[in-house]
């Protein structure tokens, strides 16, 4: 009869720790848009990248011209990859409406909405309408053959005032908008500070992808709270090819 109350109990103890720190977390809830004044956060989650990170300046509308790669060392398939690329199909239809990868989309210029729970997380991002969900109750990634989506799995943690998230399962898609994709087996870690002021956050979002490039890369992103909404975003690929009419 003890042993059935102690194993009863066992679940609740392990998760305390997890639930005691999301109670002393930063709330990091509400809405908010890209900004392009860091603050000394950025800095110090700067210095907590591995060493020898590439740090890659794209971020927000500051996209790379045709064949720079911001440093990246590819591997011989994306460089084939870019050979076969033709930029022209982006003016395309079908190209358009194409829906991101998360990497892409956590660095785009586009406002997003931040639900906080002690076990769960949401982002509700308005380019292309994605929806990230972030566990918090200690679990790990499903297995290597478990469905993957352009939003990936994700799971988190608290480590002091800064939530660390690390995505698997992720479908393949532009790395850099600039003719090679990551691949499926893309790592992605991000950690989110919140400023001093409470009314910034930034972010460090860290890929590691060996199919595709050496090493590891980063981007550093930062918003501003602001009291506004997430509009529905409204794909009409008729902007790409302008003076052909929609059938």
């Amino acid at each position: 009869m003890k042993l059935l109350a102690l194993a009863t109990l066992l679940p609740p103890l392990l998760l305390t720790p997890l639930a005691d720190a999301a109670d002393a977390a930063p709330r990091l809830e509400g809405f908010w848009t890209q900004s392009f004044a860091p603050g000394p956060e950025v800095e110090q989650l700067r210095a907590k990248l591995p060493a020898g990170t590439l740090v890659i300046n794209d971020a927000g509308g500051l996209e790379l011209r045709e064949g720079d790669y911001g440093g990246l060392v590819l591997s011989e398939a994306a460089k084939a990859e870019i050979r076969n690329y033709d930029f022209k199909n982006e003016l395309s239809r079908e190209f358009a409406c194409t829906v991101p990868s998360v990497v892409m989309n956590m660095q785009a210029p586009f406002p997003l909405e931040i639900l906080q729970d002690q076990k769960l997380i949401v982002m509700r991002l308005e380019y292309f309408d994605m929806v990230r969900i972030i566990h918090l109750d200690g679990r790990g990634h499903p297995p290597a053959d478990a469905p993957h989506s352009k939003a990936g799995h994700s799971i988190g943690h608290w480590e002091g005032d800064e939530l660390v998230v690390d995505t698997t399962h992720l479908l393949a898609g532009s790395f850099l908008n600039n003719g090679f994709s990551h691949s499926e087996d893309l790592h992605f870690v991000e950690r989110f500070r919140l400023g001093a002021d409470g009314r910034t956050l930034h972010a460090s979002q860290l890929s590691e992808d060996p199919a595709v490039f050496e090493g590891m890369a980063a981007r550093l992103v930062s918003w501003r709270r602001g009291d506004d909404y997430i509009y529905p975003y409204e794909c009409d690929p008729s902007f790409a090819e302008v003076g052909e009419p929609l059938e």
